[in-house]
């Protein structure tokens, strides 16, 4: 499998550490790379708080989503046991 044209990988840094990869058209890489350009070093460490703390709250949503929707389809499903066996009888 190929790649996409027109889709480019770009690795924004959230920590020394983590870098969060976005696979992204070419404007937004373009967009990204001009609206970093010309950041000093406390810009920058302010601008990337900003998106670790935007990226952190999306995983939190996303499992928020992923939990309501598992929820309301074990709602559907009958999932409970069928109940006490029937007593024997004695003869």
């Amino acid at each position: 499998m190929g790649k996409k044209k027109g889709f480019v990988k770009t690795l924004v840094p959230l920590s020394k550490n983590d870098k969060l990869a976005l696979y992204t058209g070419v404007k937004v890489k373009n967009a990204w790379d001009d609206a970093t350009a010309e950041l000093d070093v406390y810009e920058f460490g302010k601008l990337t708080l900003v998106l670790e703390a935007i990226y952190q709250q999306g995983k939190k949503d996303g499992a928020r989503t992923v939990q309501q929707s598992f929820e309301t389809m074990m709602k559907d499903i009958p999932h409970l046991n069928p109940g006490q066996p029937k007593k024997k009888k004695k003869n």
